[in-house]
């Protein structure tokens, strides 16, 4: 039995360092900041059979009583593609897409409730991680809280900065590009 200590104590060891090792490499491959952007194409209600349209959001609910200031109560579902670049032309260039929904939830001003799952693939990160925010749609700059993720953004927080780059109707629907830039804290 005595013989044995050393053994015992030589396999923990070992276990721990390959137990720190490990750790070590997946503190690595968490990642701080990311920055992509995003496309999206918004239905215009007044075009729903445009044989053109090719939507990435559409209006999937509508305040009981319309018109209402700032489209209050209507509801957009979505899934648009992420790219490093503002093109979707180099399939090399998609790191992901984002799906969720944003409500009209101002009476005052164009205020979007967003509920947003990013699921993110460059190659070097995978994963999904999801922000829920609020902000005035027309502000330069919108910043909202990143809540948990999957992968390598398991139990990340953080915030996200949303800037709009481009805008332009096109075959009667809104086309626009976001950049977003996401710090995150593990």
């Amino acid at each position: 039995m005595a013989n044995r200590v050393p053994l015992v104590i030589a396999v923990l060891g070992l276990l721990l360092v390959l137990s720190m090792v490990s750790t070590i490499a997946e503190a690595k491959k968490k990642p701080k900041k990311l920055s992509f952007f995003m496309f999206i194409a918004v239905q215009n209600n007044s075009f729903l059979d445009n044989p053109n349209g090719q939507f990435t959001a559409v209006l999937s609910g509508e305040a009981p009583v319309t018109p209402q200031p700032f489209a209050f109560g209507n509801l957009h579902t979505f899934d648009n593609p992420l790219s490093k670049t503002m093109s979707l032309a180099n399939p090399a260039d998609r790191v992901g897409h984002v799906q969720g929904w944003y409500g009209n939830c101002g009476q005052s001003a164009l205020t979007l409730c967003l509920t947003q799952t990013f699921a993110y693939n460059d190659s070097v990160y995978a994963g999904t991680f999801s922000l829920l925010g609020s902000g005035v749609a027309f502000d330069p700059v919108k910043y909202a809280p990143i809540v948990g993720g999957t992968g390598d953004f398991a139990f990340c927080r953080g915030v996200a900065e949303q800037s709009r780059v481009f805008n332009a109707f096109v075959n009667s629907e809104e086309n626009s590009w976001f950049h977003y830039n996401v710090t995150f804290k593990f």
